[in-house]
């Protein structure tokens, strides 16, 4: 399938429709801005992995590590993710109308993932930066270790090592709002808690952080 892409890519046939991906492995990986892919079916694993620009629609579920790595771009997905949404990513939107599994961004370096249902544990693993929205619960472990970025769930949440709850400021709101109007989500932000980082380097303790 990844063949018949980058054979369309190459005769300027940017925008690419494929039915029934059957589960695939690794789809649409690695594109640039000049893609824009619709795959209707649900999809297997690292699919949309180091995106670079491209825009991806999935009409399906999706499995483990969608978007891992991503650069930029946009990966839109009508259904749910199993664990690993978003991985490593160091910019764009992933957008999940469905629930999420365990690991929605860990190591987020800068993207936005946005769950409009419930997501697993572990969310935010060692974050750095970037944005993850949860209309949903949130498992647990939620921020574990987490130096960076924010977290803002509707649902329930546990918190873990190193992440503090706190209030969503007018610029949070202003940037929920946003974002919900852009991607047809129905929620509101004055029904988020903000999860973030309770010291700054919390490998080093507070008498370190305050040298």
């Amino acid at each position: 399938m990844n063949v018949e892409i980058k054979k369309a890519l190459s005769e300027d046939k940017n925008n690419i429709t494929l039915e029934e991906p059957g589960k695939l492995n690794s789809i649409a990986v690695g594109l640039g801005p000049e893609a824009e892919i619709t795959l209707n079916g649900d999809v297997g694993d690292f699919v949309a992995a180091l995106n670079n620009g491209a825009s991806i629609e999935i009409n399906g579920n999706v499995g483990r590590y969608v978007g891992d790595n991503m650069t930029s771009g946009e990966i839109i997905i009508r259904g749910s993710a199993e664990e690993g949404v978003g991985f490593g990513t160091y910019n764009g939107t992933i957008v999940v109308y469905g629930d999420a599994g365990d690991a929605v961004g860990q190591l987020n370096k800068g993207g936005i993932l946005l769950i409009n249902g419930n997501m697993g544990s572990h969310a935010g693993l060692y974050m750095l930066s970037g944005d993850i929205i949860v209309t949903g619960d949130a498992g647990e472990y939620t921020g574990d270790w987490m130096i960076g970025g924010n977290i803002y769930v509707a649902g329930k949440y546990q918190t873990g090592t190193n992440a503090a709850v706190t209030e969503l400021t007018a610029e949070d709101k202003d940037k929920l709002t946003k974002i919900f109007q852009e991607y047809s989500v129905e929620a509101q932000p004055q029904d988020f808690v903000k999860i973030g980082p309770e010291e700054l380097r919390p490998f080093y303790g507070k008498q370190e952080a305050n040298k």
